[in-house]
């Protein structure tokens, strides 16, 4: 899930409009802005399968620190502690819980490889929509434009706009449009990830910051 996390980071900028909109927006993805970083760094892994552009057969061979739900969680709250110190109590708990939500959406599209502890004897998860590609890409996208929708009623075209400007260019993961995989390793992978998240981040956070 890419566009859906925004969503959500919308109800949450609603919901405390005196938290800036950036920490929800970054918070929301968190888990995603961690691991292209430990990637990089040797400490996660994850595979590319040259063959296939599919978000599918993209593995997450060892992801425990970024994208558990408690171990994931807790780093989360060092982060959020921070901000709770230098901006405010309020906007540290927003961080927390928009990073716990990732977890939480991403188990409905990912195949069972999310863990749930970070460590020991660890249970995974997922409910595997990935594995029907066409059908995943247009759930993201109805989940998207309804949050939007609902959360901004009379302000969502820009931000619709920039969702479905950003799916169409991950269009490629959900329906296979070229034959093989142009990202030809995982730290291609990770850059990417990295720059995608940034870029929307910055440019929603533009979008709602202007209309204050």
């Amino acid at each position: 899930m890419f566009i859906g996390h925004f969503a959500f980071a919308y109800v949450l900028i609603s919901l405390f409009p005196g938290v800036p909109p950036l920490i929800p927006l970054l918070g929301v993805n968190f888990p995603d802005l961690l691991w292209p970083v430990l990637v990089l760094l040797g400490i996660e892994k994850v595979s590319i399968d040259p063959e296939s552009p599919l978000q599918d057969h993209v593995k997450f061979t060892s992801y425990p620190y970024s994208h558990s739900l408690v171990l994931g969680t807790l780093i989360a709250c060092v982060f959020g502690l921070g901000l709770a110190f230098f901006w405010s109590p309020l906007a540290g708990f927003v961080f927390v819980v928009a990073s716990a939500s990732h977890w939480l959406l991403d188990t409905t599209f990912h195949i069972k490889d999310l863990p749930v502890i970070g460590f020991g004897s660890d249970r995974k998860v997922g409910f595997g929509i990935w594995s029907y590609p066409k059908f995943a890409f247009i759930i993201e996208l109805l989940f998207y434009a309804i949050l939007t929708v609902l959360t901004f009623p009379s302000k969502q075209i820009p931000l619709l706009v920039i969702g479905v400007a950003f799916h169409l260019i991950n269009a490629n993961s959900f329906l296979g449009l070229t034959k093989k995989n142009p990202l030809k390793s995982a730290n291609a992978y990770a850059i990417l990830a990295l720059v995608g998240i940034l870029a929307f981040s910055l440019v929603a956070n533009f979008v709602i910051s202007g209309w204050k």
